[in-house]
């Protein structure tokens, strides 16, 4: 076959279809429509992430008089520190909880030039919705949407400088934990989202050639029993019924690390940055 001839948005999307149909979910953003979810990630990225954060915000290519998009801003882990730096930020955040808890975080760190748009970027107007041309947008860990091509052509149509999208290369923890016990939980195989080899040619193919940068992130989540291990995955793992969370307990117990009468989930990955100027 003559890779030239592959239409990779149309694997992007098939591989997407796939994800969403097998995890019972519409959208990878359904996952943090509570605000306690919501509030848990924003406490994990502060204690966990925060010296990520700043190095991220360190090799953005930003001046006090930038104008900032971040699509799919969550509780603000960006958009809350960028503001500090920048001009504005517009923050686009579907979430009902991450909303919640960003306007909660904008209000108590005092963040008055942040503007919030609630809706998934796919279903953004960019002339109605956005008031452009920005001289950085950055999708940090939020490119669920079904057509990938879509998405990037709107935020070239909005850009006036640099775009960054973050990424996942290979398997994450994540997916090995479901790829094993999915079949248990619902009855079906588990099949992953798209990652970074795709994304990169359908930047290929809309020549598009951008600048790329690995890494790994190490990260661990530690839960004080395994209640509330299920108690906190429940979602990621679109538990149902009790059944399934029995089935989940026992399937914890035997794989995460014990460690001071905890239990630790093992969430590192390599991950991937790219960038390029509009």
């Amino acid at each position: 076959m003559n890779s030239q001839n592959i239409d990779w948005n149309d694997v992007w999307i098939e591989q997407m279809k796939r994800h969403q149909q097998c995890s019972n979910r519409k959208e990878c953003a359904s996952i943090w429509e509570e605000k306690e979810s919501a509030k848990r990630f924003w406490e994990m990225s502060q204690r966990d992430n925060q010296k990520r954060s700043r190095e991220t915000i360190r090799s953005l290519h930003i001046t006090p008089h930038s104008r900032v998009l971040d699509i799919g801003a969550g509780p603000g882990t960006l958009a809350i520190p960028l503001a500090e730096k920048v001009r504005s930020v517009t923050a686009v955040e579907p979430s009902k909880g991450m909303i919640e808890v960003l306007e909660e975080n904008m209000a108590e760190y005092g963040c008055d030039n942040i503007s919030v748009v609630k809706k998934k970027w796919e279903d953004i107007d960019i002339s109605q919705d956005l008031d452009g041309p920005y001289d950085v947008i950055i999708a940090s860990f939020s490119l669920g949407m079904p057509n990938i091509r879509k998405a990037i052509e709107d935020m070239q149509a909005v850009s006036c400088g640099y775009i960054y999208l973050y990424w996942f290369a290979g398997e994450t923890s994540w997916d090995i934990h479901s790829r094993k016990i999915w079949p248990q939980l619902h009855g079906t195989e588990y099949h992953i989202t798209p990652k970074c080899d795709v994304l990169y040619n359908v930047l290929y193919n809309m020549s598009i050639y951008p600048d790329v940068e690995t890494f790994k992130l190490g990260r661990t989540e530690t839960y004080s029993s395994l209640d509330e291990a299920v108690e906190q995955l429940s979602n990621h793992f679109s538990l149902a019924d009790n059944k399934q969370k029995a089935i989940l307990e026992h399937y914890l117990k035997e794989n995460l690390k014990r460690e001071n009468g905890g239990y630790i989930y093992d969430a590192s990955s390599t991950r991937v940055k790219m960038w390029w100027r509009t």
